[in-house]
């Protein structure tokens, strides 16, 4: 019983988490993960220049971030994404100073 305590137990991450999708229904669900702070990136057009896309969805964690007082100019960010668009392509781990 007490193994099963133990990874029953609630983890909190020792950092916030700031996730950004592009869907509503997505960011909801995020709602229900310890320590995940969702967004929901409301712009309607995409960038046809994926790297441009992602990096808007990044600046708007980063001034989210900075407005609620968790992240301060040269902070140490660790951002995943994808290199294209759709679910299972996460394949790229950024590790960059918040500016």
């Amino acid at each position: 019983m007490l193994q099963e305590s133990f990874f029953l137990q609630p983890q909190v991450p020792p950092v916030p988490i700031i996730a950004i999708s592009r869907h509503a229904e997505t960011a909801r669900r995020l709602h229900l993960f310890r320590g995940v702070m969702p967004l929901h990136f409301t712009k309607e057009s995409r960038d046809p220049d994926w790297p441009k896309d992602v990096d808007e969805r990044i600046n708007l964690g980063i001034s989210v971030g900075k407005d609620r007082g968790f992240i301060r100019t040269g902070d140490f960010l660790v951002i995943v994404t994808g290199w294209r668009q759709g679910a299972g392509s996460t394949n790229t781990l950024r590790i960059i100073n918040a500016p």
